[in-house]
């Protein structure tokens, strides 16, 4: 009897053992009050086995002046345009009230790695070999000042 119970309890941990391992990392980062100016940035990027499946960003900025808010819609429109052509990534900017959110959607099981060095070679700083690990992303966020949490 105990001989089964062993081997059910090492068969269930060899098959939860080699299950992918799923989760989602949410960093989030806000500026104090500049000119009028917050900014906040929040990251969810979803992964399996340690690399990176989708991430999304949103960017939010809230400004006093609204009329401030088309120029940084312009400036972020310009930063993201040689981007627009690559299938499976996506950026899209609204005004609504006095916030400005531009959101990326970008799928890292279907999007051109490739490409997206080409676009801006500091993209080759987490992506290695067409792959993004969780774990550099992370990183990379932290340096930046986000605060990052994993669940899964």
């Amino acid at each position: 009897m105990k001989k089964k119970t062993l081997l059910l309890i090492l068969v269930i941990g060899i098959i939860t053992g080699c299950a992918p391992k799923t989760g989602t990392m949410t960093c989030t980062m806000k500026t104090y009050p500049t000119n009028g100016i917050t900014i906040r940035s929040t990251y969810i990027a979803t992964y399996k086995n340690n690399q990176v499946t989708k991430l999304k960003t949103i960017e939010k900025i809230t400004a006093e002046e609204k009329d401030n808010l088309e120029v940084y819609q312009e400036k972020i429109d310009e930063l993201y345009a040689d981007y627009q052509d690559i299938d499976y990534y996506q950026n899209d900017t609204k005004i609504k009230g006095n916030t400005l959110t531009s959101t990326t959607l970008i799928d890292y099981n279907k999007v051109d790695t490739d490409k997206l060095i080409e676009v801006d070679s500091g993209n080759a700083g987490v992506i290695k070999n067409g792959k993004v690990e969780i774990n550099n992303l992370e990183k990379l966020y932290k340096q930046n000042g986000c605060n990052c949490k994993k669940e899964g």
